[in-house]
């Protein structure tokens, strides 16, 4: 086992992929250009096949109808189309994007965790990322909002306040009962408006279920910067929808902001407060990452890490790259200069327009601008009340949301799925909303793993997601010549080094006989490892193991072949400090000032070795506040360091130290009585000064 063989982070190699086009994104711009992208291939004689689409879930979310699923009125599979039912014939991969090459013209995609990825070489790509959510602008917002950007979304918001309310109906404080009653909305667009919306209903609809819920304790608050909420509408509109929802009881906080958030209060800046347990937040959009990456590093022009094209939807400077959706800045017809609205009937018409473009591009024919300026607007405010501007002409009321459901049911994709939804509505007409409790499944943050003999725990190479402990049995790690690189005991852990430095795991980790682990969610432990300073220090101990056996085994090419096969007894040091496990701190103290060493063995009142402690972890020890001086220092942890017998080779003590990352190891007899220590330093002394030095001349 070489050091290169030690340190080498390689993983497979992904699958690489020629193709004609690659779509990046599965929204409405990415599908609509997937589903027109075929066609225009077919007319150019090109395979569907040559062409790809890259989203990180398999299924187009209709966004528009969120609001009604968090509402309880539409069932949540009822909004997702599957992309590859949508974009027959091309190929679809689900997975993250990590990096784009303008220059090179490849992508590179991780596909799971147990999948090498893909990179697509391509000749046209097309930008349709989308954009992000990011909340850390407000602090606690992260920690305690819910978001409505997905189904999952949701669906865990439409448990919440289901949940919400189970918990106040067995609540007899008046006080923190109305606070789990209280539920804020940050932000008064279309999204933050129809949610809000949407929550109202189900809570007044679904209190008189409840013996302990007075309506008179529900409130929804909805916090709005400007002065009016839904911006892009009319005035007229705008007014109509707040009073609208003031009548039914909804709370407006027009020009207000919020300055932070808690477990269980809202804070603005005014300074009001407002005492809740439920946050929601339609606010917070930001740079897709790997947008922004394509901006900064590759020469792209953008309107804040929007992408700037020409009306044509092509990257201004780069003849094969498209963009469209919420990541392109596209200019509006007549707009003045102005970029399209980030909306879905703009993104799914940009998607259309751009793919004829390709196509035409293909088969060299001219391209045709996009011209589309939009139809108008709606937005539901519940209560079978919306208000919609459309083609100039101002709705609102009942005629507006019969409007908004037929417009938006005619551009939800999919037959089945029109019915489903049309079946869903009238049902929610004749019976009460459903208020089971049917909480999402969350991805538990530590989990036990059962392994049989031989079983692999993971490959060399494959990404690391897990920091894993030993309950019992044992685990090899190893290297890619089948040797034994470490041994993972009962109470170890390991995985961290991967974890936290990433670049896969360096070895194969083989359950020896039958093997208990808890594994720990990456999502929970790298926060943990951010924050705090003793905490990496201890992990530090471990994952610095892994440069250990590399340093070590280069030493151990430097050496002799006499050194190696020496016996341990000739080279090792027998002046060790010892102590007695059942000694106290302040006798450790006392030997600490005679004899300064690293680590001290333990021995029993026989002289049989019992352990090794450190003087780091005597020091981490006497820090803490319920420690006596006159404590056993048996009471302290002991450190893990290798041993071998007094009739062993060095060759012997060396792998040893190599398994477990250690520069000493601790000689022992065959009754387990401690006789010396060998370090790495030593038997480098030990081999020069048995090499003949140059006369001096």
């Amino acid at each position: 086992m070489s050091i290169e063989s030690v340190t080498a982070r390689t993983g497979p190699e992904p699958y690489r992929i020629k193709l004609k086009v690659a779509i990046l994104g599965g929204g409405f711009a990415g599908v609509y250009c997937g589903q027109k992208i075929g066609r225009e291939l077919k007319k150019a004689g090109i395979d569907t096949r040559d062409a790809a689409i890259v989203s990180e879930q398999n299924y187009m979310v209709f966004q528009p109808m969120l609001a009604e699923v968090a509402g309880a009125s539409i069932q949540p599979r009822h909004v997702v189309n599957p992309i590859r039912q949508l974009c027959r014939g091309l190929r679809v991969y689900r997975g993250s994007v990590v990096s784009v090459d303008l220059k090179a013209k490849e992508v590179h995609v991780n596909t799971g965790n147990f999948s090498a990825g893909v990179i697509l070489e391509y000749e046209h790509i097309v930008l349709a990322l989308g954009a992000e959510i990011d909340l850390s602008r407000v602090p606690g917002m992260p920690e305690h909002a819910l978001l409505m950007q997905n189904v999952g979304d949701a669906m865990i918001l439409r448990a919440t306040i289901i949940k919400r309310i189970e918990e106040a109906n067995a609540e007899y404080r008046e006080d923190v009962r109305k606070r789990l009653l209280t539920f804020v909305v940050v932000g008064g667009g279309y999204s933050g408006v129809e949610t809000a919306g949407e929550m109202l209903d189900m809570l007044l609809e679904t209190a008189k279920f409840y013996t302990n819920v007075p309506k008179g304790d529900i409130r929804v608050v909805l916090v709005h910067s400007r002065e009016r909420i839904l911006q892009t509408l009319t005035d007229s509109l705008g007014d109509y929808a707040g009073r609208k929802l003031q009548e039914r009881g909804l709370e407006l906080c027009l020009n207000e902001r919020v300055r932070a958030v808690t477990a269980t209060k809202v804070y603005l800046q005014s300074g009001a407060e407002i005492e809740t347990s439920t946050v929601v937040s339609t606010v917070g959009n930001a740079p897709n990452q790997v947008i922004r990456q394509i901006c900064d590093h590759q020469e792209v022009g953008h309107e804040r890490y929007r992408i700037i094209t020409d009306e044509y939807l092509r990257v201004e400077g780069h003849e094969n790259v498209w963009s469209a959706g919420d990541c392109a800045a596209v200019p509006l017809a007549d707009g003045g200069g102005d970029s399209c609205p980030q909306t879905a009937q703009f993104a799914m018409r940009q998607g259309a327009c751009l793919a004829h473009n390709i196509g035409r591009t293909i088969r060299k024919e001219k391209l045709k601008p996009f011209l589309f300026k939009g139809l108008g607007e709606l937005a539901s405010i519940g209560h079978q009340t919306a208000v919609a501007n459309i083609m100039g002409l101002q709705f609102s009321g009942f005629i507006a949301w019969f409007m908004w459901r037929t417009i938006y049911l005619s551009k939800l994709p999919g037959i089945d799925r029109k019915l489903r939804v049309v079946i869903d509505w009238t049902l929610d007409v004749f019976f009460p909303r459903d208020i089971n409790l049917l909480n999402p499944r969350y991805t538990k943050l530590y989990q036990q793993v059962h392994l049989e003999p031989d079983d692999i725990l993971f490959n060399r190479g494959e990404p690391a997601f897990s920091l894993y402990v030993v309950q019992s049995g044992q685990i090899i790690l190893k290297d890619q010549e089948g040797g034994v690189a470490r041994t993972i005991e009962e109470g170890d852990f390991f995985g961290e080094r991967a974890l936290v430095h990433g670049g896969g795991y360096l070895y194969d980790a083989v359950a020896q006989g039958r093997t208990e682990l808890v594994s720990l969610s990456g999502e929970a432990v790298l926060p943990f490892i951010q924050s705090s300073r003793r905490f990496r220090r201890v992990l530090a101990k471990t994952s610095a193991q892994v440069s250990a056996e590399g340093e070590i085994q280069a030493i151990i090419d430097k050496l002799h072949p006499t050194t190696l096969e020496a016996c341990v007894t000739e080279v090792m040091r027998s002046d060790i400090a010892t102590l007695r496990g059942d000694q106290t701190l302040q006798d450790a103290l006392s030997l600490f000032r005679e004899r300064r060493f690293s680590i001290y063995p333990l021995v029993d009142e026989e002289g049989k070795l019992s352990g090794v402690m450190s003087r780091e972890d005597f020091f981490d020890f006497i820090k803490r506040g319920d420690v006596d001086e006159n404590a056993r220092l048996s009471s302290i942890e002991s450190m893990s360091l290798p041993s071998c017998l007094d009739n062993a080779t060095v060759q012997d003590s060396l792998e040893g130290m190599v398994r477990m990352g250690r520069y000493k190891c601790l000689i022992v007899d065959s009754d387990n009585y401690l006789k010396g220590i060998v370090t790495v330093m030593d038997l480098l002394g030990e081999d020069l000064a048995k090499k003949e030095l140059p006369a001096k001349s």
